[in-house]
């Protein structure tokens, strides 16, 4: 019998408080494996994305059979700060919202639930300083939650991950807001 594998890359960021997937052609990130998966991956994204800090994991793996042929399609993700990525004209983001029917993303969303409900991803994407409403809504968008404001920074500050700046954001767009930014803490603490 014979087996196809293929890897499905799904690299997801934070731009303006959404979360956005990286997409080449518009498409998701296919690759074809002809060899061992980490190096095919690895040799890909450095090939093809200039990207700093990326630390993908396999997340799933989907098999169908058609015939006499197996095809495997192994799943991989990461969230990186877009500050990281530098753009050329085959890859660019694509908000979340316009690809959540997909089964591989969702299969990445699924993951991407368990690491952004960690302290220290988080802080991976918002190294300096931030907004609360901001990340509400990221945590609002992936978990398919509504938070009450006031809980919401509260939850945060009684668990220490978080620190006043006393620095008011210079949003032109909306009311302005405080601004915050995450401590440097050493174990890894369950947000949400």
């Amino acid at each position: 019998m014979e087996v196809k594998v293929k890897s499905i890359i799904n690299i997801f960021t934070i731009i303006d408080g959404r979360i956005n997937l990286l997409v080449k052609n518009n498409k998701l990130i296919e690759i074809d494996c002809l060899d061992e998966l980490d190096t095919v991956n690895s040799n890909y994204i450095k090939n093809n994305i200039d990207i700093k800090d990326l630390s993908l994991k396999q997340c799933f793996t989907l098999s169908k059979k058609e015939e006499d042929k197996l095809n495997l399609t192994i799943i991989y993700m990461d969230i990186v700060n877009y500050k990281n990525i530098k753009l050329n004209d085959t890859f660019s983001f694509k908000q979340l919202d316009n690809l959540k029917d997909n089964i591989f993303v969702q299969k990445s969303i699924e993951c991407l639930k368990k690491e952004l409900v960690l302290n220290s991803t988080i802080k991976r994407l918002y190294p300096d300083e931030f907004v609360l409403p901001e990340i509400q809504r990221i945590y609002e968008d992936l978990l398919d939650k509504k938070y009450d404001r006031r809980n919401f920074r509260k939850k945060l500050i009684k668990l220490d991950v978080i620190e006043d700046l006393d620095k008011i954001s210079s949003n032109k767009t909306g009311r302005p807001a405080k601004l915050y930014r995450f401590k440097e803490i050493k174990e890894d603490k369950i947000l949400f």
